[in-house]
């Protein structure tokens, strides 16, 4: 009687563990867009001969569930590839232009939590640390002789990292949607998008 009793345990134990949405060896991959880091220059000025253009970040994200040693927790590991250009023009009214671009492209390793009691077959809480790099490229060209028709590109990397809160909700056995949020150095605020368990 016993061993009914303990077998039916784990297997109770064993289906619910599988209906998780997120669970120790299970994986999850994003896709989607952002708003928060961008870079437009000073935005005062806006109307007064300068165009701002820009793009949402787009963001692929990963995550890998690799521990639920903690009680009643389930620990991930993944990170994140994300995109951002941005543009600024000026024409003054002699003809004269500036021109200013912008690309980023933000690699992050992000850690995962999740309590349990925040985690279902169809959605699921979680809390994010992430740290990484930022890689910048800028140009700027002008048709003004003070700067001699200066032509500039450079390059360089940034630190990044934060912490951030998000969720997922599924609406099929597979696919669903994402929302997180997130604060720090050269990391987007919030950013959306679609999720597939792998």
């Amino acid at each position: 009687m016993k061993k009914i009793i303990l077998s039916s345990l784990l297997i109770i134990q064993a289906l619910n563990v599988s209906a998780q949405s997120m669970a120790k060896g299970k994986s999850v991959l994003s896709l989607g867009a952002g708003a928060g880091s961008g870079y437009f220059g000073s935005s005062k000025y806006k109307g007064y001969g300068y165009t701002y253009r820009s793009i949402p970040s787009i963001h692929l994200g990963f995550e890998h569930g690799i521990s639920e040693a903690i009680p009643k927790s389930i620990i991930g590991l993944g990170g994140s590839l994300s995109f951002w250009h941005g543009s600024q023009h000026y024409n003054d009214k002699f003809g004269r232009t500036w021109d200013k671009s912008w690309t980023d492209v933000t690699t992050l390793v992000k850690g995962y939590y999740h309590h349990k009691f925040l985690v279902s077959d169809k959605w699921d809480v979680y809390a994010a640390l992430m740290a990484g790099v930022r890689y910048r490229t800028y140009t700027f060209t002008t048709s003004d002789q003070y700067y001699n028709y200066e032509n500039r590109n450079e390059t360089g990397a940034y630190p990044a990292g934060g912490i951030a809160v998000g969720g997922r909700i599924y609406v099929s056995k597979k696919f669903g949607f994402y929302a997180e949020a997130g604060t720090g150095v050269n990391v987007d605020y919030i950013q959306v998008g679609m999720a597939l368990k792998l």
